[in-house]
């Protein structure tokens, strides 16, 4: 459950700088379970889903470290904040989903929530989750798809990657969101393995003809730089409610072994996505042939 006090030093500026109140539950956002819009303390609007922490003890944490490393490698994600329910918006939320299917076991109560920050602030749910097949190519970040597969490798995702897509002012491209980190680090509970291609997006056109090779490079300088020392210090920016005992320390050492063996784990990748889009792809200078099948539109 999420605790309704802060600790001092269990939060950095970039995740409270302030931590928010829920000034309103504006409604129930359409085809998500127990998710609401919430217009937060400054004056923005925050999607919050309110039964993550049931999910397992480090969903919240493992969604912020994420978004962090994210961040820090240069990837496109929303911004996320701490946002302290007060009882009367926890009221109002019932108010919106009816409180009979909880029990009084699992019931959001008063404290403090994660939200993201919607993207399309004057319509929030103007965004695509999937793309027709002729819009791929609208993309304007779709080298970030091979960063991000990066950050999944290197993290342990072991959930489906999933990504949000934001139509430009002149409707002529549209910008990746990434989301959906709640299962990297081993999963709700921290004890899963990643299966190969499990942490991919579902459409595995998307990696078509990426410079992979570049997006390695910038993400090895990255990562080696990149000491458990330095792990911990940014695992510590998430707020110690939001993860069980010994989280700070299993991640960080994580994060340090699995860096050495994410080359040969986006190899294996890489050599499963060309057989899904029948295309070539390389790593670190290792030719893949082209398939002599077509793959298109088989998901393996």
């Amino acid at each position: 459950m999420v605790c309704n006090r802060l600790e001092d030093d269990g939060i950095s500026p970039e995740l409270c700088s302030p931590v928010l109140t829920a000034s309103a539950v504006v409604k129930k956002l359409s085809g998500e379970s127990h998710t609401v819009l919430v217009r937060a303390s400054d004056q923005l609007l925050y999607v919050v889903k309110m039964m993550d922490c049931f999910r397992g003890p480090n969903v919240l944490a493992n969604k912020a470290l994420g978004n962090l490393l994210a961040k820090y490698l240069g990837l496109s994600v929303p911004d996320l904040r701490p946002i302290e329910f007060s009882d009367a918006s926890i009221e109002r939320y019932f108010l919106l989903h009816g409180n009979g299917s909880e029990s009084s076991l699992d019931r959001p109560g008063p404290g403090l929530y994660l939200g993201t920050r919607a993207v399309v602030q004057d319509d929030p749910e103007a965004v695509y989750k999937e793309l027709p097949e002729n819009w791929l190519g609208k993309i304007d970040n779709r080298n970030e798809f091979a960063g991000m597969l990066l950050l999944d490798l290197w993290t342990n995702q072991v959930g489906q990657r999933k990504a949000i897509f934001v139509l430009s002012s002149d409707a002529a491209t549209v910008t990746a969101v990434f989301t959906g980190n709640s299962q990297m680090f081993g999963g709700f509970l921290g004890r899963e393995e990643q299966r190969r291609g499990a942490s991919l997006f579902h459409d595995r056109r998307v990696y078509a003809g990426l410079d992979v090779n570049r997006a390695f490079s910038l993400w090895l300088q990255k990562a080696v730089a990149m000491d458990e020392e330095m792990l911990l210090r940014l695992a510590r920016a998430v707020p110690r409610q939001w993860h069980g005992s010994g989280y700070l320390q299993a991640v960080a050492s994580q994060l340090q072994t699995r860096k050495w063996a994410v080359a040969q784990l986006l190899d294996e990748e890489m050599t499963l996505i060309a057989k899904g889009t029948n295309e070539s792809v390389s790593l670190i200078g290792m030719p893949r042939k082209r398939s002599s099948k077509h793959y298109i539109n088989q998901h393996i």
